[in-house]
């Protein structure tokens, strides 16, 4: 609807875009009334003449800035329920994608509330349409919800766009919100006033959602997850309410553990690798393809102390295992950034060896201690742009185990004295550690790697 003299789409879109930002930074500063289009082509980096070639008026360009961003907005909110099944995930995915482009482009949204007025009819009716269009892909899953009994019945629409007005706060309160509630704060507020309302439950009330603490509907891929760290994981996710796809050596014990908390739920799924092979990327697509989504992706890369070995060393020695398990976390990397940076949204989590493991290879040990530590921070810093955290964790001497007790029982007295605490790690405090790094709590901390160790370097 905006007419140009240039031929070439590609380049339209390049220098409207350029204008566009430079128009967010401009009017933000200055106002969209006090704005010349001689500054936005300086600010643009265009020269006056040529921004002609591209838009005709301010009014152009206040039109166009409300079609960029509603298409970031439209291609956050598909890509955040892409492949999400119940209408419940569905539904607090869109608030948190919905929120965080609040928050991201606050000055872009603001204007466009502040002069919307200045559009001709037929513009002005467009945009409305537009975002009408949006508030109708709430209440679709809005609808969704009551359909299949999740959500009570209720105006659909009205309650779309409450959500809408609550969500577009933080844009037009921010003046009373910024310097009193955090983004995070104003986020969960807004998930639990609409999930949970604000009627006090007793412990007799039904109750159909999930609590705020609840991984209900989150899937985790667990990768090597039959070891001791792993096996407490697998455990502690299932707790949570999480679906698990779980990759793990074909192993008699880790078959048989894994068998034993499948049969005790229908959310486990995993693929031995007496099955399936090395996993690589064709194996997580189909573990994506089995479960409809990915939202947290959990690599194990150490063997699980001088316990686990014994069961691993009629294959290979500990420390090719620990380079293999290594190995494959690079390998895996880009099918990370194919398919959870398409999403907008993801956790990935490296577990680095443990403790343990130094004592039967140090130098491997060391040194995929200190691969896992790098691969994190250069996938966090490529990753950030699309939201996908990265982290790691280093577990120090956990204890808690009899038969890791047993076989290092006379070492226990020493390593509690190079442990500034004084004293061994407990299974709790990596699991609340790694609750941490894939709930939304951490969706701000990347790129770091976090020593469970009593204070051990």
């Amino acid at each position: 609807m905006i007419p140009t003299t240039v031929k070439s789409k590609e380049l339209v879109e390049k220098k409207r875009e350029q204008i566009i930002l430079a128009a967010i930074k401009l009017f933000a500063k200055k106002g969209f009334h006090k704005s010349t289009l001689r500054e936005l082509a300086e600010e643009a980096g265009i020269s006056q003449g040529n921004i002609y070639d591209y838009v005709g008026s301010k009014e152009d360009i206040f039109f166009l800035l409300h079609e960029y961003m509603n298409t970031i907005v439209e291609d956050g909110l598909n890509g955040s329920i892409e492949h999400v099944e119940d209408p419940l995930e569905k539904l607090k995915r869109m608030i948190r994608s919905e929120f965080n482009l609040m928050y991201q482009w606050a000055d872009a949204i603001l204007l466009i509330y502040q002069e919307t007025h200045i559009l001709n009819k037929p513009l002005l009716k467009k945009l409305l349409k537009r975002e009408s269009d949006h508030v109708l892909k709430f209440s679709g899953i809005l609808d969704e919800g009551v359909a299949k009994g999740r959500l009570k019945s209720c105006n659909t629409l009205v309650v779309a766009n409450l959500i809408k007005v609550m969500l577009d706060a933080w844009v037009l309160k921010r003046w009373d919100l910024r310097d009193r509630v955090t983004q995070l704060e104003m986020e969960k507020s807004i998930i639990d006033l609409v999930f949970h309302g604000l009627i006090a439950r007793d412990s007799s009330s039904p109750n159909i959602l999930p609590s705020p603490e609840s991984l209900e509907g989150k899937v985790a891929f667990i990768i090597s997850g039959a070891t001791p760290i792993g096996r407490a994981i697998c455990s502690f996710l299932l707790a949570k309410g999480a679906r698990l796809a779980i990759y793990t050596e074909s192993l008699k014990d880790d078959i048989d553990f894994l068998a034993s908390i499948k049969e005790s739920s229908e959310k486990v799924r995993f693929y031995p690798a007496s099955v399936y092979g090395r996993i690589k990327s064709d194996l997580l697509k189909k573990m994506v393809a089995d479960f409809g989504q990915l939202d947290s992706v959990i690599l194990e890369l150490g063997i699980g102390g001088p316990e686990h070995a014994q069961s691993i060393r009629r294959q290979v020695s500990p420390g090719q295992k620990l380079v293999t398990n290594f190995t494959c976390a690079q390998d895996l990397s880009d099918f990370f950034e194919n398919e959870l940076v398409k999403t907008g949204s993801g956790r990935i989590l490296y577990i680095a060896p443990w403790a343990w493991d130094n004592h039967l290879d140090p130098v491997r040990y060391e040194t995929v201690r200190s691969g896992a530590i790098t691969l994190t921070r250069t996938l966090a810093k490529r990753f950030a742009d699309s939201r996908v955290t990265v982290n790691c964790i280093i577990p120090g001497y956990i204890g808690g185990i009899s038969s890791l007790r047993k076989q290092e029982e006379e070492k226990i007295a020493e390593l509690r004295k190079r442990i500034p605490m004084g004293c061994l790690g407990e299974m709790a405090d990596v699991l609340e550690t790694l609750y941490f790094l894939i709930s939304d709590g951490s969706k701000y901390v990347t790129g770091q790697a976090i020593e469970v160790a009593g204070g051990v370097d």
